[in-house]
């Protein structure tokens, strides 16, 4: 899997309304996820069942996780290091092949948030001493 073969959400039917949910919702759970190494993201994406890759999106790419939820249909969590010139971020990526899935936007998102916030609980799972963000996470 290289670059091209991902698009961002949106790609998917109705996806520039659910663009800013995403991008906020993502923005919420760096808080906790920024502490996560790539040697704790290996741990997690296993205990998730998911697989850390080597795909990068820049220089600032410290890792990658990889979900398949329904065969050709991978979410990519991107961690982004920027510090100190800009925040430091979590991006999702899907492989282009999920389209043909025909699945919209708002599912494609929630999705992405249920992966993500597991993989919050997997910090939990392993002792990360992690902020929290809400009751549950």
């Amino acid at each position: 899997m290289n670059l091209t073969d991902l698009t961002d959400i949106t790609s998917f039917e109705g996806g520039l309304v659910h663009l800013n949910f995403l991008k906020q919702s993502l923005k919420i759970r760096m808080k906790s996820l920024k502490h996560i190494s790539k040697a704790d993201a290996e741990e997690i994406a296993e205990i998730c069942g998911g697989e850390l890759v080597d795909l990068r999106i820049d220089e600032s790419t410290d890792w990658c996780i990889k979900f398949t939820p329904l065969p050709d249909f991978e979410i990519y969590i991107f961690m982004q290091r920027y510090l100190p010139e800009f925040e430091d971020s979590i991006l999702a990526l899907y492989s282009k092949k999920a389209l043909n899935w025909s699945i919209p936007a708002e599912d494609i998102v929630e999705w992405t948030i249920l992966f993500v916030n597991a993989m919050i609980y997997a910090c939990r799972r392993l002792g990360k001493n992690i902020p929290k963000i809400s009751y549950y996470l």
